[in-house]
């Protein structure tokens, strides 16, 4: 038990030094396969996310489909930062099932606060989804989230296409009498490319 103890902690320590190395190197590859070492040695989803983003980067795709699979496998309720969304846009055709089953899975923890996503069915054409979080009490802050909703959504469906979103919030305070919130919808449209063309939210 202490020798695992000893080694996971050396691995650890290895994983950051490489993670280090990475940040600093100006080469796509070599800073993706930083990374991937790193991933390897410390198997956490954050470390396997950020291999997958430099992968993609590197325009190394099929491996970074695994990566990120490997996250979501490891945390199935994980959001990138709009900026690694960004990078892995490439990979996503592959992966967007894998994004939504994590995203609709029974894991219902997201940053350690309440999280639910379900899909309500197709009417008139536009996709119909409901999101109930406690994270966020504005709309506009829930923009980041919505966006890679739409975009996994977008690619799981037909295109062009439509996806509301009825956003509602747990309200964690005893004295209330609403457990759940209604904050507003969101309203996404994508084109033949399944590239966002519209992204609108109302309160």
């Amino acid at each position: 038990m202490l020798g695992r103890l000893i080694r996971w902690i050396g691995d650890g320590r290895k994983a950051a030094r490489l993670r280090r190395r990475a940040r600093r190197s100006t080469d796509p590859n070599e800073r993706a396969e930083l990374l991937l070492d790193a991933a390897k040695l410390d198997d956490l989803p954050s470390a396997r996310l950020e291999a997958a983003v430099a992968l993609a980067q590197a325009g190394r795709y099929e491996e970074s489909a695994w990566s990120w699979r490997r996250a979501i496998q490891l945390r199935p309720l994980l959001l990138p930062t709009p900026a690694q969304a960004d990078a892995l846009l490439p990979v996503l055709p592959g992966v967007a099932r894998d994004v939504l089953d994590g995203l609709m899975s029974t894991d219902r923890k997201l940053l350690d606060q309440r999280w639910a996503l379900e899909r309500r069915g197709t009417f008139d054409g536009e996709e119909r989804w409901r999101l109930l979080q406690e994270r966020h009490w504005e709309m506009e802050h829930l923009v980041p989230t919505l966006r890679y909703i739409a975009l996994a959504v977008a690619h799981t469906s037909g295109a062009p296409g439509r996806l509301r979103i009825d956003c509602d919030r747990y309200d964690p305070d005893p004295d209330s009498y609403l457990e759940i919130r209604q904050l507003g919808e969101a309203i996404v449209s994508w084109d033949e490319a399944r590239r966002i063309t519209q992204l609108r939210v109302r309160e």
